[in-house]
């Protein structure tokens, strides 16, 4: 009995027990069908997507710049090929780890490698960070060689910006940079995505939009490891647009070779197209520098160093145009009837004014001349005399008809206005109601190029242009033409239908300033010999001299800072001229000695191909060495 009894029991019990494992295993069933109902239904997308990434992904790739060329189809800038090593962190095991060995490995820093690695704020999910860009094939093999030790590690071969001739008119061509977080929230850049490079000076800023190509889009198949296994493009890159220039590559060589050694511009243009045919700004820089990772320290010299090889000196330098100005005033004193040509005024060596001594540059005077004279020999005095006589306000508005004081409309870097004084100018320009008066002694200064007034080279190199083509303010400019890869014409700039803007003032009174500019440079007390061309050429220049001072004479300290600038414009042929040379060395002294030297070397380039005879070492002749060309007035203007 007491075993029939326990029978029932038992099998009630195993009864119970089979009942709670079904019902966990029902349970346990149940939960694995709705996680696979989730992960299928619900999530399935996303894994199938995440999936896809781990063997097929998305790449974009970066397609080359057009080439930018010079006026005569010489290639200045290209691209090559640039190795970037770069890391997918979703196919690493430790991110961090691995950029530390590829830092190890390649011999680099490796906070700079974890600082580019730890940006999340230029990527996507499963797009590469590079981790070194534009390295050399070396450092492609070391990385190569340990591969099995880098999963996802990428070597990427991209287009690179390759400035063929290293500084070569860097201030024209300027630079390309990575677009920047704030370019990228302007509409013009609304096709672009961070890490594109984009031009950020000069002509690549300019025509960024016209040497930009279209990216590709690849399909990358890749392994667990995210190594490449294969790839299908279904959308080619193309090509960006070839610029050429209007610069002559021989001219533009000469002019960044003259400024050598010196901080100063040169510019020279066509007088009748205004197309550009040479401009330099020295000192200069490597474009090819910004194509790579620039160390903190080389950045901040090149922002904000004390030569700021960055500042385009043709463009954005101010500078007191000494006695090159009076080409300007003398213009306006025979258009108001001031004086007449012939008209002679005594030079002692200084004139009394408003109890006031205003010295000449040469102390013992240079006795009666006219206005001839006076250019040709720069007399102070007799400018002094006629600048009074003109009053600051007509010389403000004759300044200004020759371009004075407004941007040249270039469009390669932010200009420089300069000042041109007036009455109305400094009421505007002082606070303190004595210093806002116009006094009669500041309108002597302003005649010679002094005083308050200021101008940058291409601004001076336009006036006298627009002095020697007839009187005509022409548009400076720099592009002839925008050819696309297959060979088809986008842009093209047609010289002979250049807007031209008439001066106001006659040819005869043109004519007379022009030939006496010519007399700077050919007569036997001319201030610019040093800027005449050899005979072999068969070319005369005209041209005016100018010493603008940085400091009042009582404060010159010689060998310093403070010493004087340098100016000279020249033009040629005289007779009918077809190109202007302007030329500031900054605190290099007498614009005769220092400037005018530097204006004949480019001249000496651009008219190479008239001469008859052997040019072996013409290009690098100093025209100090030449004794018969020497004035006595070269050194003081």
């Amino acid at each position: 009995m007491g075993s029939g009894e326990s029978s029932p029991r038992l099998a009630s019990y195993v009864a119970r027990r089979v009942q709670i494992v079904a019902v966990l295993l029902g349970l346990a069933l149940a939960i694995i069908i709705v996680r696979l109902w989730y992960l299928q239904v619900i999530q399935g997308e996303k894994y199938r997507l995440k999936s896809e990434n781990n063997r097929l992904r998305t790449v974009y790739i970066a397609p080359p710049r057009g080439k930018i060329l010079d006026r005569n189809g010489e290639v200045l800038v290209s691209n090559r090929p640039a190795f970037n090593i770069e890391l997918v962190p979703e196919d690493a095991r430790s991110p961090r780890e691995t950029a530390r060995m590829v830092a190890s490995i390649t011999g680099q820093a490796p906070e700079a490698v974890l600082q580019r690695m730890s940006d999340t704020s230029r990527r996507r999910r499963f797009e590469p960070r590079v981790l070194l860009s534009d390295v050399t094939r070396d450092i492609v093999a070391m990385v190569a060689a340990r591969r099995f030790e880098l999963p996802g590690v990428v070597i990427n071969v991209e287009p690179a910006r390759d400035y063929l001739n290293r500084d070569f008119a860097a201030h024209v061509l300027g630079y390309i940079r990575e677009v920047t977080a704030e370019q990228l929230k302007a509409v013009e850049f609304a096709r672009y995505r961070l890490g594109d490079m984009v031009g950020q000076f000069g002509i690549e800023a300019r025509y960024e939009n016209l040497l930009q190509g279209e990216r590709g889009v690849a399909n990358v198949i890749v392994d667990a490891a995210g190594n490449r296994l294969g790839e299908s493009r279904f959308q080619e890159e193309q090509a960006g647009n070839d610029v050429t220039l209007t610069i002559d590559a021989k001219t533009q060589r000469a002019a960044d070779k003259a400024l050598e050694g010196v901080d100063g511009a040169l510019i020279a243009l066509d007088v009748n197209s205004g197309e550009v045919i040479a401009l330099s700004s020295s000192p200069r820089f490597d474009p090819n520098e910004f194509t790579r990772d620039i160390p903190s320290a080389r950045w901040v010299e090149l922002m904000t160093g004390g030569a700021r090889p960055l500042t385009n000196r043709v463009l954005q330098g101010a500078y007191p145009p000494g006695s090159v100005f009076k080409l300007v005033v003398a213009a306006a004193a025979l258009s108001e009837g001031i004086i007449g040509p012939e008209e002679r005024i005594n030079c002692p060596g200084f004139l009394n004014f408003g109890g006031r001594r205003f010295g000449c540059h040469k102390k013992t005077g240079h006795g009666s001349v006219n206005l001839r004279e006076a250019l040709v020999q720069s007399c102070d005095v007799w400018f002094y005399t006629v600048g009074n006589r003109l009053d600051v306000d007509r010389i403000h508005d004759y300044a200004l008809r020759f371009g004075l004081g407004v941007v040249s409309g270039l469009g390669l870097a932010e200009e420089s206005k300069g000042i041109v004084p007036s009455r109305a100018w400094k009421e505007q320009y002082f606070k303190d109601p004595e210093q806002k008066r116009w006094f009669p002694g500041e309108t002597l200064s302003v005649a010679i190029g002094q005083g308050a007034v200021t101008s940058t080279p291409i601004q001076m190199a336009r006036a006298t242009a627009a002095l020697v083509n007839g009187g005509f303010l022409v548009p400076p400019h720099l592009v002839r033409r925008v050819t696309s890869r297959s060979g088809v014409v986008l842009e093209e700039h047609d010289p002979a239908s250049v807007e031209k803007n008439s001066i106001g003032i006659e040819p005869k009174i043109l004519k007379i300033v022009t030939e006496a500019l010519i007399g700077v440079v050919n007569d036997a007390r001319g201030t610019g010999h040093r800027a005449k061309l050899p005979s072999s050429f068969n070319v005369t220049v005209g041209g005016k001299t100018g010493t603008s001072q940085v400091v009042s004479g009582q404060f010159h300290r010689v060998g310093t800072k403070f010493d004087d600038h340098a100016w000279f414009v020249g033009f040629a042929p005289a007779e009918n001229p077809e190109i202007v040379v302007a030329a500031l060395a900054e605190h290099a002294g007498h614009g005769g000695a220092a400037a005018a030297p530097l204006v004949r070397q480019v001249m000496e380039a651009y008219f190479a191909d008239r001469i008859t005879v052997p040019q072996s070492g013409l290009l690098n002749t100093k025209p100090t060495n030449q004794p018969e060309q020497t004035s006595e007035n070269d050194d003081v203007d």
